[in-house]
């Protein structure tokens, strides 16, 4: 009799009327993926069940502060590029903060950048981008920086205002080329940015896609951006935990990241870490539920 009932239950539950109207046109979902940041180049193997076997289409890298790091500069991120383009994946690269010279600190910690610099803070990007290309890793989205809203002494960063941010945008921007430029990728809901960089027209007109990070904030829609044209893209989601809540967790911010924020595209934080996180792949570099 109790399986009986179950049956009957899941019979009822499953029969569930869904109604879909290919008429209605929301957002276009550009895809989903994850982050290399100081990971360093990732094996074939990894690609090839992210990238091939699951359908990821974006890859997000770290512009180093240290080009010509033998642990992290420039040449780092190159394989990986590489292989996620194999794959017809986009790629965007954010950097954390500029190089020392060009901050008010003039030292690896945190601090703003200089107004003085932001032309050579513009060209230092663009330095990048032509790096990457002439490797034959070319990106196709430049951010123009990580967070500017969250301050912290824990790793080099660098603040941007949105006040700062325009001014950037409306003077230094046109030095970039050969590539699409994303802004600002706030820590979590800060529509101050978004709403200064949007509400200039000078400044939008820069602005290719609007991004933000998944940390404190309910999710609904930036109405500006979509009217505006533009691209609005989850760039940063972490679901703490090692146990199935974690997971389920990262399903539904996934589904209200698409369904009641319309964002174009959802990107997980980093693919592991030194803790016991249940991030993408365990500390033996295997998957784990969350990918």
């Amino acid at each position: 009799m109790l399986s009986f009932i179950l049956f009957s239950l899941l019979f009822k539950y499953c029969s569930s009327m869904a109604t879909i109207n290919p008429e209605i046109k929301n957002q276009i979902i550009e895809g989903f993926g994850t982050s290399t940041a100081w990971k360093g180049p990732c094996s074939s193997r990894i690609f090839k069940q992210l990238y091939g076997d699951l359908g990821y289409s974006i890859l997000r890298i770290r512009i180093s502060e240290h080009k010509d790091s033998p642990w992290d500069g420039w040449h780092a991120e190159v394989p990986n590029v590489k292989q996620a383009k194999s794959y017809g994946a986009q790629v965007f690269a954010t950097p954390w903060t500029a190089p020392a010279n060009l901050k008010v600190c003039g030292q690896d910690k945190s601090c703003p950048l200089r107004q003085d610099k932001y032309n050579d803070y513009a060209d230092y990007l663009q330095s990048y981008v032509n790096y990457m290309k002439q490797n034959g890793a070319p990106i196709d989205i430049l951010s123009l920086i990580n967070e500017p809203d969250f301050k912290t002494d824990a790793y080099n960063t660098m603040n941007f205002t949105p006040d700062e941010m325009v001014k950037f945008l409306k003077t230094s921007a046109k030095r970039i080329s050969g590539t699409k430029i994303m802004a600002s990728e706030s820590y979590g809901y800060s529509p101050a940015t978004n709403d200064a960089i949007l509400n200039d027209p000078q400044a939008a007109a820069k602005v290719d896609i609007v991004a933000r990070h998944g940390y404190g904030f309910h999710f609904e829609p930036q109405t500006k951006v979509h009217q505006m044209g533009k691209g609005f893209w989850l760039t940063e989601f972490t679901a703490d935990g090692q146990d199935w809540k974690s997971v389920m967790n990262l399903a539904k911010a996934i589904n209200d990241c698409m369904t009641k924020a319309l964002c174009n595209a959802f990107v997980y934080w980093w693919l592991h870490e030194n803790t016991q996180n249940m991030m993408i792949l365990d500390s033996a570099e295997q998957l784990t539920p969350k990918a």
